[in-house]
């Protein structure tokens, strides 16, 4: 039973382990250093289940911590000392201002997801952070991306980083929306696709009406390669035009994700609300 234990990533390793990553993470530029908003977290099979009820207060207490992880650092910046003199320093200040740490956003966003490779052992924490880097000339959003990808097991961790292009893709996504005709790879295994909203992180942005859900549908890639559709949206998403099973359900007033998700073809076109379509690819 204890051994049991042992082998179980806890509520604390996955808080923990999302700080981790976005020290390591940090991006210098001149006047500020940015810290990534998004946190993809991957857990074993076992760890996901018996943590599944708890993502709502993982994730509070994640951004609780990430938020005070920025203010400790801006407050870093500057000598205790500087700090009491700088109300008679500000006129005749010396050299730049310290840069200041700041969420590339403005906001933190932590998602939770069963390793869809099978690479993770039990205990084992993986969170994946990114950066997007200019778009490759014809591909949207997402299509260059820095990942900086952190495992924690038991209190050890490694850091990899990679820039990923256009022949890193899973699958490309061509669709025309009110900007106009665009593409988009994916690069990460799981993505968000709705309505650009200023409160709702999606990875596909659409400029589109309010028919489009903010957070509309998600795809992803499973562990041999295949790929998986699921609507989260009140208008509906279609496959080849077959409509989708809605995954939200309301019960008592508390909506509820029934996590139906649904095979994609390789090569589909995904309608979202009769309204954007999306000619999906598997590369």
């Amino acid at each position: 039973m204890n051994e049991l234990a042992t082998e179980r990533a806890s509520g604390r390793d996955v808080i923990l382990a999302i700080g981790e990553n976005m020290r390591q993470s940090l991006e210098p530029l001149v006047t500020k250093v940015i810290a990534p908003s998004l946190y993809q977290v991957y857990l074993h099979a076992d760890d996901f289940d018996h943590l599944r009820t708890l993502f709502n207060e993982l994730e509070a207490e994640a951004k609780k911590l990430l938020d005070n992880e920025l203010d400790r650092l801006n407050r870093g910046t500057v000598p205790p000392l500087a700090r009491l003199l700088s109300p008679l320093r500000k006129k005749n200040a010396e050299g730049p201002a310290a840069p200041r740490y700041v969420s590339a956003e403005g906001r933190w966003v932590v998602r939770f997801q069963e390793d869809p490779n099978g690479l993770l052992e039990p205990g084992d924490v993986q969170v994946v952070s990114e950066f997007a880097r200019g778009p490759a000339e014809d591909y949207g959003a997402g299509s260059l991306t820095s990942r900086i990808s952190t495992t924690r097991r038991f209190g050890k961790g490694t850091v990899e980083r990679t820039t990923l292009g256009p022949q890193a893709a899973y699958a490309k996504i061509s669709y025309q929306d009110d900007g106009g005709a665009r593409s988009y790879l994916m690069t990460k295994d799981e993505i968000v696709i709705g309505r650009e909203a200023p409160d709702v992180w999606v990875d596909l942005r659409l400029e589109t009406s309010l028919d489009v859900s903010r957070e509309h549908a998600r795809l992803k890639r499973t562990g041999d390669g295949a790929f998986q559709i699921k609507d989260l949206s009140k208008l509906g998403t279609t496959v080849n035009r077959t409509p989708l099973p809605r995954s939200l359900e309301t019960v008592a007033g508390q909506i509820r994700d029934l996590d139906r998700w649904v095979d994609l073809p390789d090569k589909s076109r995904i309608g979202l609300a009769g309204v954007v379509h999306l000619e999906f690819e598997k590369l």
